[in-house]
């Protein structure tokens, strides 16, 4: 359930325009979750695809291929349009990956209630 929250919250702040919000949903997971063995991959999972959803909307709406090639081709990559939108997404990805693992690190630093 805590999975499913977290990847609504950050779907919506990048709906919303907060590029950034899979990163604080990261922080956030990766303070919550006692394992970070879990919580550094569903950030990256969740950083995924609060950036993939928006960017396939956009695509099925307007068509992105002009613009991936024009991207593309200012890279000197020859209008191979896969490799701008592949960057897209690595960049919401590391967002979420970078938060959760922030976030497992730092409650680790925390002083423990344990006796």
């Amino acid at each position: 359930m805590t999975l499913l929250l977290a990847a609504l919250l950050a779907l919506a702040g990048v709906m919303l325009g907060l590029w950034w919000a899979p990163f604080v949903v990261g922080l956030a997971l990766g303070a919550i979750t006692q394992r970070a063995r879990i919580a550094v991959p569903a950030g990256a999972a969740i950083g995924l695809l609060a950036w993939f959803i928006p960017l396939a909307v956009a695509q099925e709406r307007y068509g992105l291929g002009p613009t991936a090639e024009s991207l593309a081709a200012i890279m000197k990559l020859d209008h191979q349009a896969a490799f701008p939108i592949a960057m897209t997404l690595l960049v919401g990805m590391l967002l979420g990956l970078t938060g959760a693992w922030l976030g497992s690190a730092t409650r680790l630093l925390a002083p423990s209630t344990r006796g």
